[in-house]
């Protein structure tokens, strides 16, 4: 009997040891022996191309300070792979590419802008954003694209590319224009129809503020409570009234709205109708250029600066309207600029009192 209860003791303690030590889980953990095999076979792609050395980029402007980025800096960052299918602005099919690169608003949203106290406006929703290659070559954009747009299909620097190559029979494959890789940052406007905009080694990125007829403009009032009973359309010093005839009309289902500054704005969503932006801006802009800009302001003083090609190029601006109706309410102070298809609301503008065109020349950094 004894000899039994000697037994159990010894089978006892021998699982107190094996199965009851603390943290035990029934599976036993083996540390990988290198970084390399943390990863194995499942490596993702985007973490295979590594930034390279010798990458320089310089930014400056209307800036706090002039800031200076390196490969080391861009190591730093948070990549992206994107898929791309290039068309020329002619017409022309470039081919399709995987690249890897960097998002511009993860660069630019670390950026602290600055204006002169005498600016009408002291947000920085009025500038021009313009990226320059080495050769000098420059494709500009507004502020508002780059940073408060929603992040699908980002405007990116990469610093790679690889064509985009078919399952069947990819060494026969000749549909691809670009064989070699890039050399430096390539500038990607993946939303947009063309790559009107796209540069190859990009160098610099200068925020500007456009040249415009601010004697002609409310300058900013905080807290104004006003109503805009027209809107007027500017054109360097030429002005004339909108009219609202023969445009067509939209609605917006379900919009989400969140303010940068305040958060969400609503406890549901809303629906928003009215005029179709394009159509407006072809219709009292006749002529008008893809590189033209175009500059909202309200009543109060309150301005946000869209560029042609986001308007008139890219799926969001499909849902641009100059919105007269909220939820079937009239909208409170007049028209309202709305741009349904950003992640905040901040270049709505409410009261909206001008419009105004600004071409490629008035784009250049003010001296």
């Amino acid at each position: 009997m004894k000899s039994n209860r000697w037994f159990y003791s010894i089978i006892m303690v021998s699982m107190l040891f094996i199965f009851g030590r603390p943290g035990f889980t029934g599976v036993e953990k083996i540390p990988p022996t290198t970084a390399s095999d943390a990863f194995s076979g499942a490596t993702p792609k985007a973490l295979e191309k590594d930034v390279p050395d010798g990458l320089l980029l310089t930014v400056d402007g209307q800036v706090k300070q002039v800031y200076r980025f390196s490969s080391q800096s861009f190591r730093r960052f948070s990549r992206i792979r994107l898929r791309t299918r290039e068309v020329s602005p002619t017409g022309e099919i470039m081919g399709a590419y995987i690249y890897t690169g960097i998002p511009a608003a993860h660069i630019l949203e670390g950026i602290a802008t600055k204006k002169e106290p005498s600016a009408p406006f002291d947000r920085p929703l009025d500038l021009a954003v313009i990226f320059t290659t080495a050769s000098g070559q420059s494709s500009c954009f507004s502020y508002g694209e780059l940073l408060l747009s929603d992040d699908s299909l980002p405007i990116t620097l990469a610093y790679d590319r690889e064509p985009l190559q078919p399952s069947s029979d990819p060494g026969n494959y000749t549909r691809n224009k670009y064989r070699e890789n890039i050399s430096g940052l390539r500038l990607l406007c993946p939303r947009e129809t063309d790559t009107g905009r796209y540069l190859d080694n990009v160098v610099k990125i200068t925020f500007t503020l456009p040249a415009t007829p601010d004697h002609l403009l409310p300058r900013q009032k905080k807290g104004l409570a006003c109503d805009a009973t027209s809107v007027i359309c500017l054109d360097g010093e030429k002005s004339w009234p909108a009219t609202w005839d023969d445009l067509p009309q939209v609605k917006i289902n379900r919009w989400f709205r969140i303010g940068h500054g305040k958060g969400i704005k609503e406890d549901s969503l809303v629906s928003a109708s009215g005029i179709d932006l394009r159509a407006f801006l072809k219709k009292h802009f006749p002529g008008l250029k893809p590189t033209d800009f175009f500059l909202f302001v309200g009543c109060d003083g309150y301005r946000s600066l869209f560029s042609g090609r986001e308007i008139f190029s890219t799926w969001a601006g499909e849902s641009m309207a100059l919105l007269s109706r909220l939820d079937e309410k009239p909208v409170a102070g007049g028209w309202t600029m709305g741009v349904m298809s950003d992640f905040f609301v901040d270049r709505c503008v409410r009261g909206l009192t001008q419009v105004v065109r600004i071409g490629t020349d008035r784009l250049a950094p003010q001296k």
